[in-house]
């Protein structure tokens, strides 16, 4: 499958709060779909379909990429946003594979 880069674009209007990000207990991530769809007719190569229609880590890239940048910028923290950036960054940590149990790979 071919892959295409995409400029994303967050309008000047628009703060990570709007996402409304919010995780209840049945663990699935809820946020404004009006806000990704802004953020999509902003950019170039992202289309909002790709998002509701394909794996979850697409929105969730997303999300994660934006606050990053916020975060990166001295920007407030978000306690979803930040208990998603650790799961992400747990299952990177897992899929490494060790040659020995020392855990070098």
């Amino acid at each position: 499958m071919e892959q295409r880069k995409a400029r994303v674009v967050i309008p000047d209007h628009l703060s990570f709060s709007d996402l409304g990000l919010k995780r209840p207990e049945t663990g699935k991530i809820e946020f404004e779909w009006d806000v990704v769809k802004q953020i999509c007719e902003s950019s170039e190569g992202l289309p909002l379909k790709n998002l509701e229609e394909g794996p979850e880590d697409n929105i969730v890239g997303l999300i994660l990429g934006w606050y990053m940048v916020i975060r990166e910028n001295g920007g407030e923290t978000d306690p979803v946003a930040e208990e998603l950036l650790a799961e992400v960054m747990e299952k990177r940590g897992e899929s490494v594979s060790t040659d020995d149990e020392s855990g070098r790979t």
